[in-house]
């Protein structure tokens, strides 16, 4: 229940102080000045920072070179609501395994990108890592792999919808909109839009999208509930799809919780159908 503890301490906090946005939790940032990249075990000559500028403010990130295997395949990492690019090197560790050139940047108001953080700078950052991997490395879409971690998913399904068709779309625990998040997350009976404006609407916008789909969330997950949540967006997701129920994982433990050796071949074996 820690998670479940961590959502519903803030929320009561905005209802005593009157003040009627979530975006501050929702955002959950931490400023950095330069990343350390920790535990890596990617060789360096692999590792190139990078920097986009997304509506006025320049966004940081990483492009991770294949080591072989599927240099010919990418691989748009976008990544959750908590930290930067330190926090998530593990997961580009884990997916650099898998042979794919892979990409990883900081939303506006995260890590070392600049600016404050909102729905729609998250589609406009995304967008900007996008252009970077079509314009500047060559990336095309029948070779783009969309990788979405929690809010994450709001970023790759916004690109795959309106955007791109990618070779394929991974979801991994969405949640289907902010005001199901509220819902599930807190076990408070919250009007709709009542602590932010946005929608980050996964379960509608999912419907747009036309590349295959694998979703995966943990079962026990007590941040986004399974059932209001990563089951809706899939029921609301066209086919061909496929979703991956993790049992005993919650929202952060995926991988593990599945074993990495099983949640990478899981992903080798859905990329391999899909060429």
């Amino acid at each position: 229940m820690r998670n479940n503890y961590l959502l519903v301490v803030p929320l009561l906090l905005l209802m005593v102080s009157g003040c009627m946005e979530m975006d501050g939790f929702l955002f959950n940032t931490k400023k950095l000045d330069h990343y350390s990249l920790p535990g890596n075990t990617i060789p360096d000559s692999l590792v190139e920072p990078m920097s986009v500028m997304s509506g006025g403010n320049r966004i940081y990130g990483y492009w991770v070179r294949s080591g072989g295997g599927r240099p010919g395949l990418t691989m748009l990492y976008c990544h959750g609501n908590k930290h930067n690019i330190d926090n998530y090197w593990d997961r580009v560790m884990y997916l650099h395994r898998l042979g794919v050139n892979v990409l990883i940047f900081d939303y506006r108001g995260f890590g070392m990108s600049e600016g404050t953080s909102s729905e729609e700078g998250l589609y406009a950052d995304g967008e900007a890592a996008l252009d970077y991997l079509t314009r500047t490395k060559g990336v095309l879409a029948d070779s783009l792999i969309l990788y979405g971690y929690s809010l994450g998913n709001v970023v790759s399904i916004h690109l795959a919808a309106e955007k791109i068709t990618p070779l394929t779309l991974i979801a991994e625990s969405p949640f289907a909109s902010a005001n199901s998040l509220t819902q599930s997350s807190s076990g408070l009976d919250l009007p709709p839009r009542w602590l932010t404006d946005g929608t980050f609407d996964n379960a509608a916008a999912i419907a747009g999208v036309h590349a295959p789909l694998l979703l995966m969330q943990g079962e026990d997950d007590d941040f986004v509930r399974y059932r209001d949540n990563g089951l809706v967006v899939f029921r609301n997701a066209n086919e061909p799809k496929r979703l991956v129920p993790v049992p005993g994982a919650v929202h952060t433990d995926v991988p593990e919780k599945m074993g990495v050796e099983n949640y990478l071949a899981l992903l080798n074996e859905w990329i391999a159908t899909r060429r």
